[in-house]
């Protein structure tokens, strides 16, 4: 028994021993694998191209042996083989020593027992590299002649005189066969060529067949949905080394397209032959050169020449002179390059105008793309060009319109601004060059504190479907701000979708600085106005002060008489009563002076209301007595009875009353000799207004002056200011009505103001040399004086 085994074993060992000799032999990379797929024998040949020990695989060599892209599939198929005890194999790529990993096919096949117990397993690597490029090279040549097939529409097949032995993808296109139920019959074949052209077929194939020869022929095939197609085919002949026929190889080129292009051509040449007469415009043809081939009967009437004419150059006297040089340019231009060529010049017709024409050029092409013809056609576009104009200037006065009224337009839908007028780009201070804004870059140039307010206003009009109007401020990059209003519209489609927004912008920023200054001005007017106010009641101080004296006095002396009537005995009441009755009453005299003063010099604010216009100058008189009497100058009044009232300021009105009866004043106090006479009068105007006249004998207004003595700030007195009747003048035109000055015919000077009825609109534009209706009253004593009339106080 023993030394039996001892045989067995030796057998066993010699066996291990050739298997591994095998293992070293095979030109191939050999390894085993224990029942679980753990490594127990990697072949020499393996390591050395591995270039890894055998440690390394018991390690998870694998992993870095094969490629990254391949491990996962490999792995996967060999896992499966030992779980399930089935043989594996596999194409996948193997690193060698160098780094270069190469093609292998992998195969696998498991050792079993005799219980059929997977005791061991051994893999065979095969290096395939250069026969799966040349695999991978060969697919993609047949890919490629089968695409070179398909975009040239051009079938290949291979038979004898009995089968059809192949047929290419695109043969199968060609022929309407289904490559799925295999090679098609020749009787087939045969079936589908069209029964007009089978017999010439037939008869060429079996001529090459029994001469040995190739041939080329054309004909139709019909497919069974009825299409017709065009195929030209062309076939050699295949002979064996000994000169024996074996197979003829053919080629079917679908010309089918072409075929229906020459129709159409011929169909489009007839058509354009038929439309060439009848197209309303001037037609022509010219070869590739640009010689004149055919012009239709239009032309040649429009022209009043012959086709002739224009083969010997008549083009040139077809053609306005100063359109002929950039109209032969851009035509040989086209000739030089092949395309199309357009223009617009002046054409003469028969009677010798010329008129604007849009004239078109087309090259007609082969299908090889060579040009064949040349057609083209002008159109008389003369009062189109004459309206083209005119929307130009339109266009341009818009423009200018818009530039100097500082008025932009734009439009807008919900994500992007559409168009945008030159004066909306010079409003937002955008450079038209960079193109439209965007809606984000010009939310930014809106002042922050009217932003949110605009959007807020311009959303709610847009929901509810109705026009709005915003005012904002915007601010330019360089700081400044503008006022802007805008006036927009949407637009909604007929499904009740915003279309577009439109939009007008107004630049009012000077108009807006107009207004503050006109403000500011309107209250400094008012604060001179006051000031003049009181430089007059200084003037009239020592007169008011004498005005004031004598109702203060004579209250003095009733109170006086009451107290000595008090003193009697009996007290003689009746006489005490009137007494202290003269002590109110005098009191109540020199309070209406105060009060009189307190109105002329308090900055009150203008109240207008209905009043007498002769009661009101009853009063300023009365003020203005001191100083009349001061100068012995004489008063008369001419005022109308049933004087109409007026609607105004009345402390406003008494003050230029006022102003002027003290320039006359002031100017008769220079006279040295004559009376100083002063006339003031009112008059109703035909117009329901009234007319007041100050009229004096002082020494009149110079000539070269009377044009000036209303401006502001202008004076011939060292003393004055130069405001007096500049501010009066304002009062009256806020009043609606105008303010004036006339020399007197008797010497003197006379100033004039007009106020319009309450009850109609305040204008009244009489002239100032319209005499009728004024009052003449008494003339003013003349006197000649050499003093010239200071008219501004």
């Amino acid at each position: 028994m023993s030394k039996h085994c001892n045989g067995a074993r030796a057998a066993l060992r010699e066996g291990e021993f050739t298997l591994r000799q095998i293992i070293e032999t095979v030109p191939g990379l050999i390894w085993s694998n224990g029942p679980d797929g753990e490594p127990t024998h990697v072949g020499q040949r393996l390591l050395s191209y591995s270039g890894m020990r055998f440690e390394e695989f018991k390690q998870g060599g694998w992993e870095a042996f094969v490629h990254p892209d391949d491990y996962p599939e490999t792995a996967k198929a060999f896992y499966h083989a030992i779980q399930t005890g089935t043989a594996y194999q596999g194409l996948t790529r193997l690193r060698r020593a160098d780094g270069e990993f190469r093609w292998h096919h992998a195969r696998c096949e498991p050792l079993c027992d005799r219980q059929g117990r997977v005791v061991q397993w051994y893999g065979l690597c095969v290096d395939v590299d250069e026969c799966k490029r040349a695999e991978d090279q060969l697919r993609r040549s047949e890919a490629h002649l089968a695409e070179a097939q398909r975009l040239s529409h051009t079938g290949v097949s291979v038979g004898n005189e009995s089968t059809i032995l192949y047929f290419s993808e695109e043969a199968y296109r060609i022929w309407g066969f289904d490559p799925a139920l295999g090679m098609p019959s020749r009787e087939a074949v045969w079936q589908r060529i069209h029964p007009d052209d089978r017999d010439g077929v037939r008869a060429k194939a079996e001529h090459s067949f029994s001469e040995k020869t190739g041939y080329s022929h054309g004909y139709r095939i019909v497919l069974p949905d009825g299409t017709a197609k065009h195929l030209e085919s062309i076939a050699q002949p295949v002979f064996s080394p000994s000169g024996e026929l074996v197979e003829m190889i053919g080629t079917q080129i679908d010309v089918t397209e072409s075929k229906h292009a020459e129709e159409a051509l011929r169909e489009s040449e007839y058509k354009l032959r038929q439309i060439f007469e009848t197209v309303p415009g001037l037609l022509w043809s010219a070869d590739p050169a640009g010689e004149p081939t055919q012009l239709n009967q239009r032309l040649l009437d429009y022209t009043g020449m012959r086709f002739e004419d224009f083969k010997h150059g008549g083009w040139e006297v077809f053609l306005h002179p100063d359109d002929i040089p950039e109209t032969a340019s851009a035509l040989q231009h086209a000739i030089q390059t092949g395309t199309s060529y357009q223009a617009v010049n002046r054409l003469r017709r028969a009677d010798g105008e010329f008129r604007w024409h849009h004239t078109r050029g087309e090259p007609l092409r082969d299908h090889q793309r060579r040009i064949v013809q040349w057609y083209g056609l002008s159109v008389d576009i003369d009062e189109a060009k004459e309206a083209e104009e005119r929307l130009r200037r339109s266009e341009a006065y818009l423009a200018e319109a818009q530039s100097l009224s500082h008025t932009g337009s734009a439009a807008y839908n919900d994500t992007k601004i559409l168009y945008w007028s030159d004066e909306t780009y010079r409003i937002f201070g955008f450079d038209p060059r960079n193109g439209l804004p965007s809606r984000e870059a010009v939310e930014r140039r809106i002042h922050p504190d009217d932003l949110e307010r605009a959007r807020e206003k311009a959303l709610r009009a847009v929901r509810q479907k109705k026009n709005y109007e915003l005012q904002y401020r915007i601010a330019l990059p360089a700081g400044l701000i503008k006022y802007i209003e805008s006036t927009s519209y949407p637009k909604f489609s007929a499904s009740g979708d915003l279309v577009e927004v439109v939009s007008t912008l107004l630049d009012v920023t000077e108009r807006k600085h107009a207004q503050e200054e006109h403000e500011r001005l309107s209250q400094l007017e008012a604060n001179l106005a006051h000031m003049n106010r009181l430089s007059m009641m200084g003037e009239l101080a020592a007169s008011l002060a004498h005005e004031i004296t004598q109702p203060i006095a004579a209250a003095r002396n009733n109170a006086r008489a009451a107290m000595h009537f008090l003193d009697r005995h009996p007290s003689d009441l009746d006489e005490i009563r009137e007494a202290l009755a003269s002590v109110v009453s005098d009191s109540d005299r020199a309070g209406d002076i105060i009060d009189r003063i307190r109105d002329h010099i308090k900055k009150a604010p203008p109240r207008k209301s209905r009043f007498d216009l002769n009661g009101a100058i009853d009063e300023v008189i009365g003020l203005a007595q001191g100083a009349i009497n001061t100068n012995g100058v004489s008063v008369r009044t001419l005022l109308t009875e049933a004087l109409a009232d007026v609607q105004g300021d009345r402390v406003q009105l008494q003050q230029v009353v006022l102003n002027l009866i003290l320039n006359a004043v002031e100017a008769m106090s220079t006279i040295e000799a004559g009376p100083r006479e002063l006339l003031i009068s009112t008059d109703q105007a035909q117009t329901g207004g009234v007319f007041v006249s100050v009229r004096d004998s002082g020494p009149g207004i110079d000539a070269d002056h009377i044009d000036r003595i209303f401006d502001a700030f202008y004076t011939t007195k060292s003393s004055g200011v130069g405001m007096g009747l500049s501010i009066c003048r304002s009062i009256i035109d806020a009043h609606g009505g105008r303010l004036w000055a006339d020399k007197n015919a008797s010497g003197g000077a006379m100033l004039r103001f007009s106020l319009p009825s309450p009850d109609k609109e305040p204008t009244i534009s009489r002239h100032p040399d319209d005499r009728t209706g004024e009052p003449d009253g008494d003339s003013v004593s003349d006197a000649a004086h050499q003093t010239a009339y200071e008219g501004n106080k």
